[in-house]
């Protein structure tokens, strides 16, 4: 009875199509995340990151290997989906992707150990406005998961950057040139890079120089989409 008053007054609601969730569907219905382009596999998300960073970003910032698991779209469920997570306050979005993520890398780990599990940090002003940071959340989940310690105290971003979205190639290498600072002199040997989406790679891009520049040697990243 207390459950069903509860959902009277606090429906839930898929967050993709705004669709009355079944008991056994979390945060999205079962026909959105169909809806959602996702990669084949595993092989296929890695080439297609790895063949954006090869275009768009200096070949001494590259990676060793890459997990997405779906293609974002404009004005697709998804964006409306990630859109919420970033910014509507639903973080158990971010829950939700990190073990779809984590079940996708858990079946391909590749043979080189990661050591920990490293979010794409957020400005500590940018963290207030938003009271969490996404990426963070999905790599608690992740790490759940993969049974991997989640390094939040490795890398910070120093300086506060307006968004990505709508700028050049060149705009965005500019908006986070310099952003990031390993701050920690625990420096692991190999890490899991991870952020919400990736466009060109120039925000992973800055992250992975900071860390090389520290001495991690080994650098993997698993994002939820990479943007068409």
């Amino acid at each position: 009875m207390l459950s069903g008053i509860v959902q009277l007054f606090y429906p839930r609601v898929c967050a993709g199509c705004g669709g009355m969730l079944s008991e056994n569907e979390q945060q999205v219905c079962r026909a959105c995340l169909a809806s959602f382009d996702r990669f084949p596999d595993a092989a296929s998300a890695d080439g297609a990151i790895q063949e954006v960073f090869r275009r768009n970003q200096p070949r001494s910032e590259d990676i060793c290997r890459a997990w997405s698991l779906y293609r974002f779209h404009k004005n697709d469920r998804l964006q409306t989906v990630i859109h919420t997570m970033k910014y509507g306050g639903s973080y158990r979005l971010g829950t939700l992707f990190g073990r779809l993520l984590a079940d996708m890398i858990d079946d391909d780990f590749p043979e080189e150990p990661v050591t920990c599990i490293v979010p794409v940090p957020l400005h500590r002003l940018k963290k207030i406005e938003r009271t969490y940071n996404q990426s963070e959340i999905l790599a608690e989940s992740m790490g759940n998961v993969l049974c991997k310690n989640v390094r939040t105290d490795l890398v910070v971003r120093k300086r506060y950057t307006g968004p990505q979205a709508g700028l050049t190639l060149q705009e965005r290498r500019g908006n986070v040139d310099n952003a990031f600072m390993v701050v920690s002199d625990r420096i692991p040997e190999a890490v899991l890079l991870v952020d919400d989406v990736m466009t060109t790679g120039s925000t992973a891009a800055a992250v992975v120089r900071s860390l090389r520049s520290a001495g991690v040697r080994i650098i993997m990243l698993a994002t939820i989409a990479l943007a068409s």
